[in-house]
């Protein structure tokens, strides 16, 4: 059977969402890129942070679900008053180049204008090229590279900021 973008709806996480969130980053940069234990770390020490103290009128994680099953995830973490950030973007390998990103980036940008923030950053690899792109097709911008050797061999990190 064939996964259908229509069947899939995106709601505002549970707390019960935390651990698939942190497994799926855990696996698939592991297996997709190579990234080592300590991407896994980094993703659970601010996934859990975020789940312990987030402001939810400001802030949310959305999870696309399919049947009652997690196919990806988004998030938004304020920065300050005016600045949000993108973070913990993923999207099941089986879902991927359906549409799926385009919904969770148009939930994510909805609940910025929302919310009058004025400014929106995300930190992404540069191989990360589908998400690359699609970031740029939102307006986001590349504004800052540098080297990061602690999840693999040589990652080039990248900023990429959105006025709005």
């Amino acid at each position: 059977m064939k996964n259908n973008i229509d069947d899939v709806v995106i709601r505002t996480y549970k707390p019960e969402d935390i651990d698939y969130i942190i497994k799926r980053h855990r696996e698939i940069y592991d297996i997709e890129y190579g990234f080592g234990s300590e991407f896994g770390d980094y993703v659970e020490k601010y996934v859990n942070e975020f789940n312990e103290k987030h402001d939810d009128t400001k802030e949310n994680i959305w999870v696309a679900e399919m049947k009652g099953k997690p196919v990806g995830v988004i998030a938004l973490v304020r920065a300050d008053e005016i600045s949000a950030m993108l973070r913990w973007f993923l999207i099941e390998p089986e879902m991927r180049g359906k549409g799926l990103g385009h919904r969770l980036m148009e939930t994510f940008m909805n609940f910025c204008r929302e919310k009058d923030y004025k400014h929106v950053f995300l930190w992404t690899v540069d191989k990360l090229k589908v998400a690359r792109h699609l970031y740029s097709k939102y307006g986001f911008k590349l504004t800052e590279t540098k080297v990061n050797d602690s999840w693999g061999n040589h990652i080039i990190e990248e900023r990429w900021d959105l006025h709005l």
